[in-house]
């Protein structure tokens, strides 16, 4: 890799936005032999699925079968560099090439329509630009597939009263496609920055070339580049539009299973008190047979047979009435303290 840069005098810059983690470039430089060098670095999510250009023999891909999301849709990092110099020498490295860039550069070479580009070498540009707005539409269209089973779980919550465990499930598969949007979101955003400052660039050379004669074709086919690259423009505007309302989708679905969930933990709550209420209820009712019961069980009376008449006797014991002479009070006391203790947290009011 390194003897590879040293032969092409990659520039310092374009190793250190590696180095740092750069999502979004796009850089020229020019040469003492009246060429340039230029490169642009493009991040985004890409699809496995997307990836795999052969089938199961069943005509189904697998590749991603019981993968969660940040398994199926990796971040992919992709960078090309162009250079061309006096003798129309063009070279275009690819870094990371997704499966669409490699495509249209397949079909690019199988065409043998090599007579443009050396006009004007940035139409490489433009064919990477075609393959990655072809991935990024593919994995934008996949999102909206990820989400339509999602929508349908929290419909089926909405209209079912039974109370559903997988909503927890489903507002976590909702957050990572919500990361996952917010990330494609913003390689559109940088899909178009590079396209626009292409078309500028575009602009300047056909302005600066329509008075040179010594390249006739040079202005058409900087004409015909600059269209390629708006038509690329609106297509990336039109799958951006598409990710906007597929996040406006997400939220909704997320803040409807949110109120599912919070109904479910609001009837979770009531039921404690009721609970909570049968609880003192049976007590109450048993309360008065466990006292006798602690009372008739202990030594405070003492029960006899009578045998002449065969029936008992029970009398108290001095402890009988020590009992209540100490329990009464007691009672009373802690009374007392627990409204006191109600009166000082209440700011004055027994609630």
């Amino acid at each position: 890799m390194v003897e590879l840069f040293h032969k092409f005098g990659i520039p310092h810059d374009f190793t250190a936005e590696r180095a740092r983690s750069t999502n979004h470039s796009l850089s020229r430089r020019s040469n003492d032999d009246d060429g340039f060098s230029s490169w642009f670095r493009f991040s985004c999510i890409s699809s496995l699925l997307g990836e795999t250009e052969d089938e199961t023999p069943n005509g189904k891909d697998d590749a991603t079968a019981g993968a969660s999301l940040p398994d199926k849709y990796p971040v992919q990092d992709t960078a090309f560099f162009l250079q061309a110099s006096r003798e129309t020498n063009v070279t275009l490295l690819c870094f990371g090439a997704g499966l669409g860039v490699r495509r249209r550069i397949k079909d690019l070479i199988k065409s043998r329509g090599w007579n443009d580009v050396g006009v004007n070498p940035e139409i490489l540009f433009d064919i990477a630009l075609e393959g990655l707005f072809e991935e990024v539409d593919d994995v934008a269209w996949r999102l909206e597939e990820e989400l339509a089973p999602l929508e349908q779980s929290v419909k089926q919550s909405t209209d079912s009263e039974a109370v559903n465990s997988s909503l927890g499930e489903t507002l976590s598969e909702a957050y990572s496609l919500t990361r996952h949007t917010t990330e494609l979101s913003r390689a559109l955003e940088s899909a178009l920055m590079i396209n626009e400052s292409l078309i500028m660039r575009i602009s300047a050379d056909i302005t600066s070339s329509s008075s040179n004669s010594n390249i006739p074709r040079r202005s058409l086919v900087n004409l015909q580049l600059k269209e390629c690259l708006e038509y690329r423009q609106t297509l990336f505007r039109s799958t951006q539009l598409r990710v906007s309302a597929l996040q406006r989708r997400i939220e909704a679905v997320i803040a409807l299973a949110s109120h599912l969930v919070s109904q479910q933990q609001s009837a979770a709550v009531i039921q404690g008190p009721v609970s909570m209420k049968l609880i003192a209820a049976s007590i109450l009712i048993f309360l008065p047979t466990i006292t006798v019961a602690t009372i008739a069980g202990s030594r405070l009376l003492l029960s006899e047979q009578r045998d002449e008449e065969g029936s008992w006797e029970v009398s108290a014991t001095p402890l009988f009435y020590l009992l209540w002479y100490i329990s009464i009070p007691l009672t009373l006391a802690v009374v007392l303290l627990s409204f006191g203790w109600l009166w000082v947290i209440g700011g004055g009011y027994l609630s």
